[in-house]
């Protein structure tokens, strides 16, 4: 197939290079724009194409940090230097809020929350899958754009602690059958900055495997154990890292880890935000927004990430979370840094059907899935609610961006745009936006 030589101009939401090449547009993953580069079309990704060359390399071009990085799905923009990273980032947020809303301010400068000379090891929920081989068990990430597992024997960008005790359970059951394990599924592994403590999570198809029991014993009973283990059950093959049925086996049920000043209690199903600190400047910003002692509606509010700090600031919170589990983990939280009765209730049901019946508050946080906000809680918030302040943290700016332009719609303005790097070398861009009616700028 002929080859193309492209001069990439910006980069779109999946963090690919793009190029204009005879009236088409064409996606090339790892370049970056100004780069000259040759490439070739890709038959099995229409509009994309294969990097073969860089012909005029970007100044901000570095060598990648990890050897398993082109081949790994897990990062993609390790060949970018980090300040232009954190750059590129605020650019492509900026010009797909303002594709939406013509009239919202210019994003702030993205805050980072590590040190720009040192952006690795910042995930403290560290994540590996499974597979079987004839050369036995393979432990790993998946493929770029595969579901085929490759192995591998370290992650820069995840905790230490983490990938020890990872690879320490992996190498337990590797010895546990030379043809693998089938019923082993992922291990999940959270580790804690405040309390220190390193929670283990194996994932099985079924949980009645005699080898899986005792490489765990054995495992457990050696040094570097992890702090609590349990095991989930997850038959179905699906999108999805846990199953509905988790059994503790050692340890303690929850892990501790403070964030905005507050104790939080995790169980090993429940979502908590990856980089904890990160989530330590998202929820300062949800702060600083939210004008204090007011009464809050904090919807998809997780394990009460922002209710949480807002309670004890002063303010009642509503905290609605459909997942049953996060919500057992607010209310734990909630008794473990005694805030007071009263200031904080959590409500375990649908956020489209809570809104639908919900009284007014004068302060309104979202905190909504990839997927963004349903239009019917848009519609309800900005509609019939109606807060004087409103502040919508967001992980996908697409559906930032369609979510805006529904609430300017409604007569809302946008005050302030801040994005915030959760995940280094990758194009993934967490934002808190602030939203505010007509004649309630603040």
């Amino acid at each position: 197939m002929a080859e193309l030589l492209l001069d990439i101009d910006h980069l779109d939401a999946s963090g690919d290079g793009v190029a204009r090449h005879r009236g088409r547009t064409i996606a090339v993953p790892f370049t970056i724009p100004g780069e000259r580069v040759r490439a070739r079309l890709d038959p099995s990704r229409p509009g994309g194409a294969v990097l073969v060359e860089v012909v005029r390399p970007s100044p901000d071009r570095v060598q990648p940090g990890c050897t398993h990085f082109g081949a790994c799905g897990g990062c993609s923009w390790q060949h970018i230097a980090y300040p232009a990273q954190l750059r590129l980032k605020t650019a492509l947020l900026d010009r797909l809020v303002h594709q939406a809303v013509p009239d919202a301010p210019q994003a702030r400068p993205m805050l980072a929350a590590t040190p720009l000379d040192e952006p690795w090891h910042y995930r403290q929920k560290v994540h590996f899958v499974f597979a079987s081989s004839e050369a036995g068990l393979v432990m790993g990430h998946y493929a770029r754009g595969s579901r085929e597992v490759m192995a591998v024997r370290d992650c820069p960008v995840h905790d230490e602690r983490g990938n020890a005790v990872a690879f320490r359970l992996f190498d337990a059951y590797a010895k546990a059958a030379r043809q693998g394990l089938s019923s082993l599924k992922s291990l999940v592994v959270r580790t804690s900055i405040a309390a220190g403590e390193i929670m283990a999570t194996l994932v099985v198809t079924g949980d009645s495997d005699r080898r899986v029991r005792t490489a765990t014993r054995a495992a457990l009973a050696a040094a570097g154990a992890p702090s609590s283990f349990h095991v989930n059950v997850h038959p179905r093959d699906d999108g999805y890292i846990f199953g509905t049925e988790t059994k503790r086996i050692s340890g303690t049920e929850r892990l501790r880890e403070d964030a905005g000043g507050v104790r939080f209690l995790i169980s090993p199903a429940s979502f908590f935000q990856t980089n904890v600190r990160a989530a330590d400047i998202l929820v300062r910003l949800v702060l600083e927004a939210v004008p204090a002692g007011v009464d809050v509606l904090d919807l998809y509010a997780g394990a009460g990430l922002f209710a949480l700090p807002l309670a004890r600031r002063g303010s009642r919170v509503t905290a609605v979370e459909a997942n049953r589990a996060a919500v057992a983990d607010g209310e734990a939280s909630l008794r473990v840094n005694r805030i007071e009765a009263g200031r904080c209730r959590f409500v375990a049901a649908p956020v489209r059907q809570f809104t639908a019946r919900a009284a007014a508050a004068p302060a309104v946080v979202l905190d909504p899935p990839r997927e963004g906000c349903e239009r019917a809680v848009v519609d309800a918030v900005f509609g019939r609610l109606r807060p004087a302040t409103a502040v919508y943290v967001s992980c996908n700016p697409e559906t930032l961006a369609r979510d805006l332009r529904a609430a300017v719609r409604h007569g809302y303005a946008v005050a302030s745009l801040q994005p915030v790097d959760m995940f280094p070398h990758t194009p993934h861009i967490e934002t808190v936006a602030t939203l505010t009616r007509p004649g309630r700028r603040r």
